[in-house]
């Protein structure tokens, strides 16, 4: 059997400290890992329902992919600040994927069911207890609020999704829908910032079209306000995107399910 010499020992000893200390020093996050099921659950609670509880519920979400470069820093920041992330309720960090997925009711969405199209309401709720076909959410209708961007397919008063959207899984009466992904762009990047001013007529911002003003810094309507977050450094485009970002008026906007439309 092959002997482990006094300095080996000592040295094995020295990393099992470090890395002890490390641990004790911040909660793994691991440790820290949400329950999906449970979050999407509390996140329905939430909502503020008109319908009954035996109806049919919309829920969706946008995911934001978090760059391999800032992949570390973003989770140091997240286990940091663990609590304050888990005080926004529309937010779910899924660190196996480093995505970030910020949550909404899939307001006012046209599905079709039964050979017919059934709108929710604002708050994504149908005046039905069950649903026939593939319920996919096929678009909305225009709006002043909601005029479509680029991708959709404007006809008749409705904003139709390039392709339909059909429901990632269910639990109760919930449908649960990806609505793919939310690039943050900078105020140099016309093509991502016209998806964000043009959806809301005329170039407006959201933050002008929904009266939404987080604060934090100078309010302006030149650009898309989803910068404007938690911890921000009221920078457009400066600064790591996923501290500017949550809990901002864009991020408030899309939680709330005005911006869903917007698929890239």
């Amino acid at each position: 059997m092959m002997k482990i010499s006094h300095a080996c020992r000592w040295l094995c000893f020295a990393v099992w400290v470090l890395t002890w200390n490390i641990t004790q020093a911040r909660p793994s996050l691991n440790l820290l890992k949400r329950d999906l099921a449970e979050f999407e659950a509390s996140f329905v609670d939430g909502l503020a329902y008109k319908l009954p509880n035996n109806t049919i519920k919309l829920i969706g979400y946008k995911k934001i992919k978090i760059p391999k470069p800032d992949l570390g820093e973003f989770e140091d920041h997240y286990i940091k600040n663990h609590a304050e992330w888990m005080a926004i309720d529309s937010a779910y960090y899924d660190h196996g994927a480093a995505t970030l997925r910020v949550y909404f009711p899939v307001e006012a969405a046209l599905i079709e069911h039964d050979g017919e199209i059934t709108e929710a309401n604002h708050l994504g709720e149908l005046d039905k207890e069950e649903l026939t076909g593939d319920c996919a959410v096929l678009g909305r209708k225009q709006t002043d609020h909601v005029t479509g961007v680029e991708g959709n397919i404007i006809k008749d008063g409705i904003i139709y999704l390039a392709d339909r959207n059909r429901p990632h899984h269910r639990f109760g009466k919930v449908f649960v829908y990806d609505f793919g992904d939310k690039v943050l762009h900078d105020h140099n990047h016309t093509k991502r910032a016209t998806f964000c001013m043009g959806n809301h007529g005329r170039g407006i911002n959201c933050s002008y079209r929904y009266g939404i003003h987080e604060g934090r810094c100078p309010r302006r309507n030149d650009v898309c306000m989803d910068y404007n977050g938690r911890w921000t450094n009221c920078q457009k485009g400066g600064g790591p995107r996923y501290k500017n970002f949550p809990g901002s008026d864009c991020f408030v906007a899309i939680s709330a399910g005005h911006c869903w439309n917007e698929i890239m």
